[in-house]
């Protein structure tokens, strides 16, 4: 019986970002596990459904997430297509590189609609089929650089962070009508958006980085996608406002060199 509670069978869950990194993972897992997917991404339709193999019963959209008509487009087809909806992933996300003093204002703007406004647009529209039901699931993927301080990456840290807080926020409001809203935390994970890092040149830097986290290894999408898919999960039904850091301990604790 308790089985049955790691299952996502004919639940439809919406995920951003669905083609490629943690997005695909998380897609992927989720239809092995019985699910209906929403694969929203802004590659085209035929793409997105040659990245996922998916089926008849899975929708392929292409989705702006940072544009409101884009996401109310996408969440009327649900409607129409499915009638409910039971969980969210949202995964899309961008880089966004650079010290406060070296972010002109178009990327950290264009950071800050993909990842902050793309997460509000999709929860705000899910919330609407949510609340009829009484019930669903909201996963944001943040970042470990949402749960501390980092260097270097100021517009990309500092959504992160939003995301975190937009998260419990979500859970506070939403906890009473049987809503719960969660976000993972990851480390460093070998998906196309940190492929920035290989290379001779950044290779040494890379090295640090991981050597920083307690596993000494990168992570796979694979991997948060497991934690993702638990919170969707009823697994999780008593777990809400969470913010699970899935980065090998990056987030816990730091080595000190005598």
């Amino acid at each position: 019986m308790e089985r049955a509670i790691f299952t996502l069978d004919d639940k439809i869950i919406f995920i951003t970002g669905a083609a490629s990194g943690i997005g695909k993972a998380t897609s992927l897992l989720c239809k092995d596990l019985g699910a209906r997917v929403v694969a929203a991404d802004l590659s085209t339709p035929d793409d997105i459904k040659a990245a996922l193999s998916l089926s008849d019963r899975d929708l392929a959209l292409q989705v702006d997430v940072s544009d409101e008509a884009s996401v109310s487009a996408a969440m009327a087809q649900v409607k129409q297509t499915y009638g409910q909806l039971d969980g969210l992933v949202n995964s899309a996300g961008i880089s966004g590189m650079g010290a406060a003093h070296q972010v002109p204002l178009a990327s950290w703007e264009k950071t800050i609609s993909v990842h902050m406004t793309g997460t509000f647009l999709l929860c705000q529209k899910a919330l609407e089929l949510f609340l009829e039901q009484k019930s669903g699931a909201i996963v944001n993927v943040a970042s470990t650089y949402g749960l501390i301080g980092g260097t270097g990456n100021f517009s990309y840290n500092s959504a992160k962070g939003g995301i975190v807080q937009m998260t419990r926020c979500l859970a506070a409001d939403y906890g009473p009508m049987n809503i719960r809203a969660n976000c993972v935390a990851p480390g460093y994970i070998e998906t196309p958006m940190t492929t920035m890092l290989d290379g001779d040149a950044a290779e040494p830097f890379r090295n640090r980085f991981v050597a920083m986290h307690s596993l000494k290894r990168a992570g796979k999408p694979e991997e948060v996608a497991r934690a993702i898919v638990f919170l969707l999960s009823d697994a999780a039904s008593y777990v809400t406002g969470a913010a699970l850091p899935v980065d090998g301990g990056y987030s816990a604790a730091k080595e000190i060199i005598l």
